[in-house]
């Protein structure tokens, strides 16, 4: 089965070199590499050439820049595999990754998804610039009540589509954790990946629609979280710098001021409400988790001092009564004596525990690269007598 790996990339520089390092000494034939760059104006065009050598390797290069996702349709028009996966510039693959995807395809019976799990590695300077690359293991824990490993129902994946409507994600949504059939795209109605968020609309719309869809909890990718990463550009409480950067809007009616991702995911639940309206019958977006997890955000980033105590207290004098009253009833599942205590204990000093929980610290790696092989030999079996 052919894999079709699909990098855009803008200005990826110095970190486009090792996610293409990455891919392409994988020791498999039958796999291509599309790379749609963005019209970079930086060394891309340098680094993608002298990877020239390889036939795998397909580079297409836009002369003006055009919005993100729609870079990355235009790396996906150009593949011609059975699978397709979609990767950041400053992501990389575990050696070994093609031939354990292409076991899994083979165990399960070429399912239309494969999900599988990864590490993060945060680059020196992502986080909040703390100097100090960051890691976790895994990428990220498994929701509960979702098997181990093998296949999900489907009526299991309605009620993770579902779930994503009361914000609450039951895994997570990132195209590089998942490959995709040609076929499965093919069923999507308004294509595989729309703004703002390709990876959030296509991987709930594909829960509707795919016949089957399997886990495995192999760790097989790094997520690079670097300071070019949009999830990085909008932690903080600049809208337009993450509208610019996706070259989007996120206005919707009811829209509260904050953090862009959950205003973000607002839209896309919008857009997956209008085209799959029959599977999602009777389900409506949950204003009172929207609040929740907005309103949150503003006491985070008070807390670490991003957000000045007068503009979150203005903020919360502006919502009207009835989003109290919805925020109020939105806030009780999440209260508990633990959560509580571990948000009342923030600390300025050290933003980078609260408002990325999971990473730790990890001073003696300075790049991907550096992190894939530190991961690599920790996952290697100690040599017998």
């Amino acid at each position: 089965m052919k894999l079709s790996i699909v990098l855009p990339t803008r200005n990826g520089g110095e970190l486009l070199e090792g996610c293409l390092r990455s891919i392409l000494d994988q020791d498999y034939s039958d796999m291509e590499l599309v790379v749609s760059d963005n019209a970079s104006d930086d060394r891309t065009p340098d680094i993608l050439e002298s990877f020239a050598g390889d036939p795998r390797l397909k580079v297409l290069r836009l002369d003006e820049p055009v919005e993100v996702t729609d870079n990355w349709i235009n790396g996906v028009n150009a593949t011609s595999g059975d699978y397709l996966l979609l990767i950041g510039d400053d992501d990389c693959l575990l050696p070994g990754y093609c031939e354990r995807i292409d076991e899994l395809i083979e165990k399960y019976d070429r399912p239309d998804c494969i999900t599988y799990n990864g590490y993060a590695y945060a680059f020196p300077g992502a986080l909040a610039g703390h100097p100090h690359s960051h890691y976790s293991d895994p990428f990220y824990e498994w929701g509960s009540g979702l098997p181990a490993e093998g296949p999900l129902p489907a009526d299991l994946r309605r009620e993770i589509a579902r779930d994503f409507f009361r914000f609450h994600y039951r895994i997570h949504l990132n195209l590089q954790t998942t490959i995709v059939s040609r076929r499965a795209i093919g069923r999507m109605r308004k294509g595989f990946l729309r703004p703002p968020y390709p990876d959030f609309y296509a991987l709930n719309a594909l829960m509707l629609v795919a016949d089957s869809w399997v886990y495995s909890p192999d760790k097989l990718i790094v997520i690079g979280i670097s300071p070019k990463s949009y999830g990085h550009t909008v932690h903080g409480d600049d809208r337009a710098e993450g509208e610019q950067y996706l070259g989007i809007s996120l206005d919707f009616p009811g829209q509260l001021p904050g953090h862009a991702v959950i205003n973000g995911t607002y839209v896309c639940l919008l857009e997956l409400k209008e085209d799959y309206g029959p599977e999602l019958a009777g389900i409506e977006i949950d204003r009172g988790q929207y609040l929740f997890n907005q309103i949150y955000a503003w006491y985070l980033q008070w807390r670490v001092g991003s957000l000045p105590r007068r503009t979150f207290l203005r903020r919360l004098r502006a919502l009207p009564a009835r989003d109290w009253l919805l925020f109020l009833r939105g806030l009780a599942p999440h209260l508990s004596p633990k959560r509580v205590l571990r948000n009342v204990r923030i600390s300025r000093s050290e933003p980078v525990q609260h408002l990325w929980p999971g990473l730790r610290p990890l001073p003696e790696v300075s790049d991907i690269e550096g992190f894939r092989d530190w991961v690599t030999r920790a996952r290697v079996p100690a040599a017998g007598p």
